[in-house]
């Protein structure tokens, strides 16, 4: 709208501009014409008084007819002579002096028939119309007749013509202006019912705007405007439901992503990226990526990336804020040159990887020494050994022992094997004091051996339901090592109880050498022992543990570890009720 009261304001400024112009020149015509008019006026009285006057014209003569025809109207005759000199003036009778350099005096002495000036008089001090004509005789300049009058007075006179003309022309020139701004304000009116429709088009393109108008004229136009804000609506709507099942797609996704915009800035973030870079809390974007991202290695890669080099991958190792393994790749895309950063985390992988060949290095290490002590004392004993009794006695004492710790271990490791993929196992009600005297006998010589206390605590729930194929080796292999690693004369206590929310709570506690905080996150690894010298001294398979943690999570369970160097380990197991089969 102001735009328009601009274009308003411009066109009456040039009209007003035009109106004044074109008045200056009507009335500069006005004027010439009442000048023109009063100088044929003067020319005829001027040849009126020559005819009247005896040739030739004698000063005494004009004296007498200017005061018949020339006094009473104001107007002033002056007679000069054929050089122009002042012969007589009706204004000053005693004026004297030549009157030659005069403009109308000057154009009849160089022969003209009419001489004409309009200029202000010395003698009267006023404005006057002078008309000079020559008087001759015999074909010769013999004087010159000026008259003269005053143009205030018939200017006035003319005055309220001129007035009126004005008021015409000014109430011509109004209509004028009403017309044309009329046709103006025809000519916005569209672009003033249009212009606030697609402001708020482009402001809220959500919600749809139209012209509740009906013009012969703009009807189409109006249409098409009513149809663009509804296509408009349509495809915001689109872009939106697009988007935003964009970001959450992004958010859902498994993998890291980043978009950097062609300053730098780090323009979006998903959550999985930001949990790869331990970022936690909300972050403001846009904003500069080196302020975010404070990996050195991985700040090094984006600036890596170029037009020349618009594709990078590389897989890093993240020390901040802890050691993660990202495979990053980067790439360049349209032609507003964003950087997009895809991020998968290897961490896992690799940690596995680590553990399959731990595993495999473990196994056939395990497997390697009991096969390797058979082969041995059974090559001592064909060579000859046999035939001392008590040698081959011992031989096979020892052969005995690897034999059975290399069924144990194929057991545990087939055991293992059956949590990777496990068969449905059938739950039952089981007593569990019972399980517990069974295990207490089952470790009766352990017992005995080392000098060690197994004492159990807990008297409810009597009976637990569940899978005694899982439910019994837990308990086994907390309790084995409980007392393996238990110093001489010590306790080891079996504790259980049921929880509030029903679910059982079982701990194993021994006062043997404990653990230290860097061993307790791989101590349920397999094969991984803490020391490893004194558990294949006891017999130990590094198997025990891991079989723990696999059977208590297939019973829907988990295991803690509460243990300090020095003091002794007490490991929890909680199971909840009614775990369905597995």
């Amino acid at each position: 709208m102001k735009k328009h009261y601009g274009e308003y304001l411009a066109w009456l400024t040039v009209l007003l501009l035009i109106f004044a112009s074109a008045w200056q020149l009507i009335g500069g015509f006005y004027q010439r014409q009442v000048l023109s008019q009063q100088q044929d006026y003067l020319e005829k009285k001027g040849e009126l008084l020559i005819r009247m006057a005896k040739t030739p014209v004698s000063q005494e003569d004009l004296a007498h007819l200017s005061e018949d025809y020339v006094t009473a109207s104001g107007e002033r005759v002056t007679l000069l002579d054929g050089k122009g000199n002042i012969l007589h003036d009706t204004f000053d009778p005693t004026l004297q002096g030549t009157r030659s350099d005069r403009p109308e005096v000057k154009t009849v002495l160089q022969g003209g028939k009419l001489g004409v000036s309009l200029r202000e008089s010395d003698t009267l001090d006023q404005e006057l119309l002078y008309v000079a004509l020559p008087i001759t005789v015999d074909g010769q300049l013999d004087k010159i007749l000026r008259i003269a009058e005053p143009t205030a007075g018939f200017m006035a006179a003319s005055g309220g013509v001129r007035r009126s003309i004005f008021v015409v022309y000014s109430v011509l020139c109004l209509l004028i202006t009403l017309l044309i701004l009329h046709f103006l304000r025809q000519k916005n009116r569209p672009i003033e019912k249009i212009l606030p429709v697609l402001k708020k088009m482009v402001a809220q393109p959500e919600k749809t705007e139209l012209i509740m108008q009906t013009s012969p004229q703009w009807q189409e136009l109006y249409q098409t405007i009513n149809k663009l804000s509804e296509q408009l609506t349509e495809t915001y709507q689109a872009y939106t439901a697009t988007e935003n099942q964009l970001h959450t797609l992004l958010n859902e996704l498994m993998i890291g992503v980043f978009i950097l915009d062609d300053q730098k800035q780090l323009i979006m973030m998903n959550p999985t990226m930001k949990e790869q870079l331990g970022l936690y809390g909300k972050l403001q974007l846009p904003s500069e990526f080196a302020a975010i991202i404070k990996d050195p290695s991985l700040i090094q890669l984006i600036y890596r990336v170029s037009p020349q080099q618009p594709v990078l991958q590389e897989e890093l190792k993240l020390k901040l804020p802890e050691e993660k393994v990202l495979d990053i790749n980067l790439r360049l895309f349209n032609e507003q040159q964003q950087l997009m950063g895809i991020s998968y985390d290897l961490t896992r992988i690799r940690q596995l990887e680590k553990m399959q060949k731990d595993f495999v290095g473990n196994v056939s290490h395990e497997l390697k020494t009991p096969v390797t002590s058979l082969i041995g004392f059974t090559e001592t004993l064909l060579d000859g050994a046999m035939a001392d009794p008590d040698t081959t006695r011992e031989f096979l004492q020892i052969m005995q022992q690897d034999a059975r710790r290399l069924e144990r271990l194929i057991k545990e490791i087939i055991q293992l094997s059956k949590t990777d993929n496990p068969p449905s196992y059938e739950l039952q009600p089981l007593k569990l004091a019972t399980i517990f005297e069974q295990l207490q006998e089952s470790f009766r010589h352990l017992l005995a051996e080392k000098q060690v206390q197994l004492r159990f605590e807990g008297d409810a729930p009597e009976t637990w339901y569940t899978s005694r194929e899982l439910f019994y080796p837990i308990v086994k292999n907390l309790v084995e090592n409980a007392i393996q690693y238990s110093p001489q004369k010590s306790e080891v206590l079996l504790h259980w109880e049921e929880t509030p929310t029903g679910a059982l709570k079982l701990s194993v506690q021994d006062q043997g050498i404990g653990i230290e905080q860097e061993d307790q996150a791989r101590i349920f690894e397999r094969f991984y022992r803490v020391d490893k010298a004194r558990a294949r001294h006891s017999g130990g398979t590094g198997l025990g543990l891991a079989i723990v943690k696999d059977y208590t999570e297939s019973l829907g369970g988990s295991v803690k570890l509460d243990s300090h160097p020095g003091v002794g380990s007490r490991f929890t197991v909680l199971l909840p009720r009614n775990v369905p089969h597995q």
